[in-house]
């Protein structure tokens, strides 16, 4: 048997001097390392009991192996180990730049358990000791964020209210509605105590203050809060929190209760739609709240058992029956929107003249979906439908662009929310498409005036509704760079410091939340310097994204960087790709991380998956492809390169398909290219994409391809050329209008 003594331990985990992304080993190699000796032993005491690989890291004289080590502990919950491991990093190195995670991971427990009442012991001294010791930096808002959360489940408002306004990231929904009850608790008059989720005591709340014209936006907001089903689902409890107080306080009425479960219906979140029917009272649905969820538990799962027991009724009657008739309906639909029109036709008494224009609406966005010419019939019968999901909006419309039906364009959108129609919501979706509309009626002062509104945007829409007034597409006027003094200045800042030491760990989230959180309030010319400090620190990704976030100067050669260009020219050329349309590729998929790897295991700069990897290996020849290799930069541009080419060549040289089926798959595009009826504009078909994600990829690829064309060529440049038609297989250009 194999022995591996503590000095080879210590040997094997020594301070590494590798660069970012082949960083020190995590604790995962070092218990791959014991693997290889199954009793690890120290010289003196060779019978000693086997050491795990926290007790190996603590035999460490590396902070950072320590480091990781305590960052396992602690998400073990295994406190005592993970203090232990922190003090030894600090002892290490005083100065140990990620030292406050480790008391931050330590604190965590403690506000956790204050929150869920497994004690009465407030932390409120050592998370305000945290915080001002860690002033301004993201982890003390991490430990802000945490303590909210806590202060909200035992209804502290007080303390509440006097951190809420310090809490810079205000990214959690759950403490967004914790505020909105504080705040409604002190400004809707007459308001009743919380209702409790952990304790019976009584809230610290702050007397209250009525003020009309703030309880109204403050209940509206409140009310859009409690309308999101994934929100309201979680097990935190603060939206759920935030509804009980308003239904008290008589301002959530059933309406917006029924709403709310067709909602969660739509999103097929059960548990929502059971907590959303607690806020009704027993006779509005029909009986109590155990019966009515068994009830609605066979609506998700067997909507046609359901309707078949006796849904049917006089419209008059039980509201209860007809919202659970509605939601049957629109569940059918859903799973097959021919057998949900039939189930609809069948019951013209069950429900009300509204709720058939609602599942109505249902069915055309189902018929949508599936790219079937069904869907616009539908869409028009439902013209009147109200409180429909944003998802349901966008299908119809979807359906009309498909058929070129410009006046049902038109009459959708119209209907749509006007937060829906912003020309900064869906990045100007809808605004160009209902410019689009009205230029194919004439009505070309009213079209002028949306593709206006998009003229100074940067993306998709943007674009082409430039290229709608008249203009190609150019690049901005190219700000000043950013001066030695500007990199040294943002150099220095901790957060940066930090990322870059989280990077050096191979942590990608943490190092670019505190990346992210530096960033915020940055002048344009700070942001281009940090910029220009991430791309000489090889952080090509943040480079990218730090140039992105400028509001009036701009600097597309960071926007759009081109990296390993010698190589990319050589792939590309080699296999007669445009060199512009593989780095709009490379850059949405992995912004130039070399080892990127996504949640689904594809690998690399064009984040091949592995069963694609070893396909197109074995097409090309390469013989000598090692599955580790994949990330390599010239067998992942090799192989990446390749495959573009192949899934073109079998989509007819058509770049917005292959782009498609670089994503999906090249069947998924051949598919939904086979239900045209006629050739589309490559922005109607991609803008009808059945998958979200797809149709989003294809559109930021093409728009990235774009601009890269402008910087290549120095030439003004045209994205709707590069879209250009869709057809059935068999049309040839010349067809094409």
């Amino acid at each position: 048997m194999m022995s591996l003594s503590l000095s080879s331990v210590r040997s094997f985990i020594r301070y590494s001097s590798m660069p970012f992304h082949r960083s020190l080993p995590s604790i995962a190699l070092l218990v791959a390392a014991l693997a290889l000796a199954p009793s690890v032993s120290v010289a003196a005491k060779p019978q000693a009991r086997p050491l795990d690989a926290a007790q190996v890291a603590l035999a460490s004289n590396n902070p950072d192996v320590l480091f990781l080590a305590a960052r396992d502990a602690f998400r073990a919950n295994d406190i005592e180990r993970g203090t232990m491991l922190a003090q030894r990093v600090t002892s290490l190195d005083p100065q140990y730049p990620l030292a406050a995670y480790l008391d931050y991971w330590a604190l965590t427990r403690r506000i956790r358990d204050y929150g869920d009442a497994m004690t009465d012991a407030t932390p409120a001294d050592a998370v305000n000791a945290f915080i001002a010791r860690n002033k301004g930096s993201v982890v003390a808002d991490l430990a802000r964020r945490d303590w909210l959360l806590a202060l909200g489940k035992r209804g502290v408002w007080s303390t509440f209210e006097t951190e809420m306004p310090l809490f810079a990231l205000n990214d959690d929904a759950q403490v967004t509605c914790f505020d909105l009850t504080a705040r409604a608790l002190r400004q809707i008059r007459g308001a009743t105590p919380v209702p409790r989720l952990t304790s019976d005591a009584p809230p610290d709340r702050p007397e209250p203050q009525a003020s009309a014209t703030t309880i109204d936006d403050l209940v509206k907001t409140a009310l859009a809060a409690i309308g999101q089903p994934r929100d309201f689902a979680s097990d935190v409890g603060g939206c759920q929190v935030l509804a009980r107080v308003l239904v008290a306080e008589k301002r959530i009425s059933s309406n917006d209760v029924w709403r709310w479960i067709r909602l969660a219906s739509d999103a097929n979140l059960a548990p929502a739609a059971k907590r959303y029917a607690l806020l009704l009272a027993d006779g509005e649905r029909g009986g109590d709240a155990a019966s009515f969820a068994k009830q609605l538990d066979v609506v998700f799962d067997k909507p046609v058992l359901w309707l078949a027991r006796g849904a049917d009724g006089d419209p008059a009657g039980a509201r209860w029956k007809r919202e659970l008739t509605v939601i049957a309906l629109t569940r059918i639909a859903r799973a097959d929107p021919a057998q949900g029109a039939q189930a609809l036709q069948r019951r013209p008494e069950s429900v009300t003249t509204a709720e058939r224009a609602y599942v109505a609406a249902q069915i055309a966005a189902a018929y949508a979906k599936k790219q079937m010419p069904d869907a616009n019939e539908w869409s028009r019968q439902s013209l009147d439908a109200g409180q429909l999901s944003e998802d349901v909006l966008g299908w119809q419309v979807r359906a009309a662009l498909r058929a070129e039906d410009w006046k049902l364009v038109e009459a959708l959108i119209e209907k749509m929310p006007a937060e829906m129609r912003r020309p900064q919501a869906a990045e100007g979706t809808w605004t160009y498409w209902l410019g689009r509309a009205y230029k194919a009626q004439k009505k070309n002062e009213a079209a002028a005036t949306q593709f206006n509104k998009l003229v100074d945007q940067f993306g998709f829409y943007g674009q082409l509704a430039l290229e709608e007034t008249g203009q190609k597409i150019t690049l901005p006027t190219r700000a000043a760079p950013a001066t030695e003094a500007d990199v040294a200045d943002v150099r220095k800042r901790p957060g940066f410091l930090r990322a870059l030491a989280f990077y050096q760990l191979d942590l990608r989230r943490e190092g670019n939340l505190e990346w992210n959180f530096t960033l915020r309030g940055m002048s344009d010319r700070e942001l281009l310097a940090a910029a220009e400090f991430a791309n000489r620190s090889q952080l090509l990704d943040r480079a990218v994204n730090t140039a992105d976030r400028t509001r009036n100067e701009h600097d597309f050669a960071f926007r759009f960087l081109m990296p390993y260009k010698p190589q990319m020219q050589e792939k590309a050329a080699a296999v007669g790709l445009d060199l512009e349309w593989v780095y709009g590729l490379i850059r949405q998929e992995s912004r130039f991380v070399q080892v990127a790897r996504s949640s689904v295991g594809a690998s690399g700069l064009m984040q091949l998956m592995p069963a694609t990897a070893r396909y197109v290996a074995k097409k090309i020849g390469m013989t000598e492809y090692q599955p580790g290799g994949v990330t390599d930069l010239d067998t992942n541009l090799t192989l990446g390169t390749s495959y573009l080419r192949m899934v073109l060549d079998d989509l007819d040289n058509l770049p917005v398909l292959a782009t498609a089926a670089y994503n999906a798959g090249p069947g998924r595009p051949r598919a939904w290219r086979a239900t045209l009826t006629k050739p589309v504009e490559g922005a109607i078909f991609a803008e009808t994409i059945p998958f979200n994600e797809t149709r989003d990829y294809v559109k930021k690829v093409m728009s990235n391809a774009t601009y890269y064309a402008v910087l290549l060529t120095g030439s003004p440049q045209s994205l709707k050329a590069r879209m250009g038609y869709v057809a059935q297989q068999g049309y040839v250009p010349s067809q094409l209008p």
